[in-house]
């Protein structure tokens, strides 16, 4: 599919850049790369995209066809698709992987990048956000037989939060189970013998789903014995498990706006260092429900609190506006919410406000006071004060790397 992206009142000044993006949309994760590509080329920059989508269409044979018709770049995000990775790895054509490997693309040096979710945030965040539930006796990870290094660095990460927090991580990965890790009888006994309750992470929501599928047929309940974290936050399977999945949410699309920042710089002309090549992104959010959230009174409210915060926190709220909202003293809901996010309500609040600053600083040209305001700060003054704390950057610093405009 070819998609001709330019402004709709720019008239064209020279032929658009033809580049090939190849990307499973099978899920969220590439639905978003792809959004977040769309993004980047928001500004202007005028590229014809060549959309693949099934390693079955993206192969070595179409990667020489396409090298034949002069398309200037490539995104490559199928796992797969060694042998057209392979053709790549032999070009000095500008390329940019997102989370795949093979073929001997990783030996490649000139006009390559790589952009990764970064798997070890991934596995730590899941850690902390399962102890902060306080409510599991032990913690297990329920991996993949695989040969990607996805599955084993989540699961690694996610192990030494709990062993420094004096846990013991069990471990259902290829390290300890080999083969076995696929077999459903296997993963049965291992969930069968976990101390109870227990906060699960899976490697992904298509792990998760076979992990609550599992714990349905033999009766273990969830989450009352088994807390069970996904990641990617896809939706279809978050939405239509029974109970609902609770999932991390990596940044893809800011996986996908990066790709094609980097493919921009290094089709103009620019040049990659090799300490800049390796890019990891790490997540945006963690999406909490029923398979992790405790069914009380308090986790009910604090979940309504994150809601009301992420819609009304640029709207310069304070945290005794929360408390009138729910009609809950201040010192109950600073406590309550603590206890299950880890975070002060002020906290929560101003990470939302911060963020949506960034995103106003990359893709707008708004003036910075203008910008503040709109995020529910009068005076500019304390704003970039705790922006620059935060992010180790100025606000202008931070535009002017990133801007999109």
């Amino acid at each position: 599919m070819a998609l001709n992206r330019k402004p709709q009142d720019c008239k064209p000044t020279s032929a658009p850049r033809r580049v090939v993006v190849a990307l499973r949309m099978a899920g969220i994760a590439g639905q978003d790369k792809l959004n977040g590509i769309f993004d980047y080329l928001s500004a202007g920059r005028r590229w014809q995209l060549i959309i693949y989508r099934t390693k079955h269409e993206f192969t070595a044979e179409v990667v020489k066809h396409e090298l034949s018709r002069g398309t200037d770049g490539f995104i490559v995000g199928i796992p797969g698709t060694e042998d057209a990775l392979g053709v790549l790895a032999a070009t000095d054509i500008p390329t940019v992987v997102m989370n795949v490997s093979g073929g001997g693309i990783e030996r490649r040096t000139k006009k390559i990048a790589f952009v990764k979710s970064d798997s070890q945030t991934v596995g730590r965040e899941a850690a902390h956000a399962l102890l902060r539930q306080g409510v599991y006796r032990s913690y297990g990870y329920a991996g993949y037989r695989t040969d990607d290094d996805w599955s084993r660095e989540r699961g690694t990460a996610f192990r030494d939060v709990l062993e420094n927090a004096g846990f013991i991580g069990r471990m259902f990965d290829i390290t300890h189970f080999q083969d076995k890790v696929e077999d459903k009888h296997t993963l049965i006994k291992w969930l069968q013998g976990l101390p109870k309750p227990c906060g699960i992470l899976a490697a992904c929501d298509d792990r998760a789903f076979e992990v609550v599928d599992v714990c349905n047929e033999i009766g273990i309940k969830i989450p009352a014995e088994i807390g069970i974290l996904g990641v990617n936050n896809d939706p279809i399977l978050c939405e239509n498990t029974d109970p609902r999945l609770s999932s991390i949410q990596p940044n893809f699309i800011e996986e996908g706006r990066l790709a094609a920042e980097l493919l921009e710089r290094m089709m103009s002309g620019g040049k990659i260092l090799p300490n800049k090549r390796l890019n990891r992104v790490g997540i945006r959010a963690i999406v909490h429900r029923e398979s992790t959230v405790v069914q009380s009174e308090s986790g009910r409210l604090v979940q309504k609190v994150l809601a009301y915060i992420e819609r009304n926190a640029v709207k310069g709220i304070g945290v005794n506006d929360v408390a009138r909202r729910f009609k809950v003293s201040r010192s109950l809901l600073e406590l309550r919410f603590r206890q299950l996010q880890g975070e002060s309500v002020y906290e929560a609040m101003l990470r939302v406000r911060l963020e949506e600053v960034k995103r106003r600083l990359r893709q707008t040209n708004d003036p910075i006071a203008e910008i503040t305001a709109a995020c529910g700060w009068g005076n500019p003054t304390p704003p970039k004060g705790l922006f620059k704390k935060k992010f180790g950057m100025s606000m202008r610093d931070y535009r002017d790397q990133n801007s999109q405009r």
